[in-house]
């Protein structure tokens, strides 16, 4: 995906900025400055192409939607402990670590956590999150990490947003099977977001033309990998890695009865539930 010059994906940087212009908590210390105009360029463009395709839904309200829908699922599951794949500048594990009997773990590749760490030491609220014995900032690859041993035996909720639309269903698959190792050991649940291109708004016809003309005129093919598999092609794949039981949650559906912020706002975001029998 697009970095910047500290290595650091562009989109961690747009999504920490849609937290503050939500207003979540933490997210004021959370979010660089650089977020900022940032947010303000993306969402120019983006008012270009809500006008060319019409159906589409503000991502804005896409993302904070996945993110608090992703929160309440960890506040029901209700685990002592939270493990957050490619955390980025999520300021999810600031907010949940103020419970000193949760602990909770933010993974993600090095620079990533050494930009998260500078961000955090900038400012007093930030280095008392720094300073909690229950909060952990950790640098690891979410294609290469078994962590079932340290788990072993404690109910986790492990979280990977915003992330298995930049892996290929091969990648997907072995991230999969990894976190299904470690929910056979530990106990608890998975929670993703991912939406397939059939439950993607269909372009207009315009906004068709010129999706063809990046793609096969001008090259570009931007950092997305979705194939055309739908919501089920996604659930049997899971099943097939071993989650035992998945369940499919649509935001638009849930934002009002979850109290979502901005809820009368619609989206069409895709959270997923997965599970592991654990062998007896």
């Amino acid at each position: 995906m697009d970095r910047n010059r500290d290595n650091v994906a562009v989109s961690a940087l747009y999504t920490a900025a849609t937290w503050q212009w939500a207003g979540l908590e933490c997210a004021d210390f959370v979010t660089p400055t650089q977020s900022r105009r940032l947010f303000r360029q993306v969402n120019a463009f983006l008012r270009l192409y809500r006008w060319i395709n019409p159906s589409s839904y503000s991502l804005p309200h896409q993302l904070l939607h996945r993110h608090a829908a992703i929160d309440h699922l960890v506040q029901q599951a209700g685990h002592a402990r939270v493990l957050e794949l490619a955390a980025g500048f999520s300021a999810r594990g600031s907010r949940f670590s103020r419970d000193p009997a949760l602990r909770y773990i933010e993974l993600d590749l090095p620079d990533m956590v050494h930009s998260k760490r500078r961000q955090l030491l900038a400012s007093a609220a930030g280095r008392a999150v720094l300073a909690r014995q229950n909060f952990e900032l950790r640098a690891a690859d979410a294609l290469h990490i078994d962590l079932s041993a340290e788990f072993s035996g404690t109910p986790v909720s492990v979280i990977s947003e915003g992330l298995m639309m930049y892996f290929t269903r091969a990648q997907q698959m072995q991230v999969w099977q990894g976190i299904v190792r470690l929910l056979q050991a530990s106990g608890g649940v998975y929670l993703f977001d991912y939406i397939p291109l059939p439950d993607a708004p269909r372009r207009s016809l315009p906004g068709r033309l010129l999706h063809f003309l990046r793609l096969h005129v001008l090259r570009l093919h931007g950092d997305f990998t979705y194939d055309e598999r739908d919501r089920y092609g996604v659930r049997a794949d899971l099943l097939r890695a071993g989650f035992t039981q998945v369940e499919i949650i649509d935001t638009g559906a849930v934002a009002s009865a979850w109290r979502l912020p901005q809820a009368a706002v619609p989206t069409r975001t895709l959270i997923y539930v997965c599970q592991v029998r654990r062998p007896q």
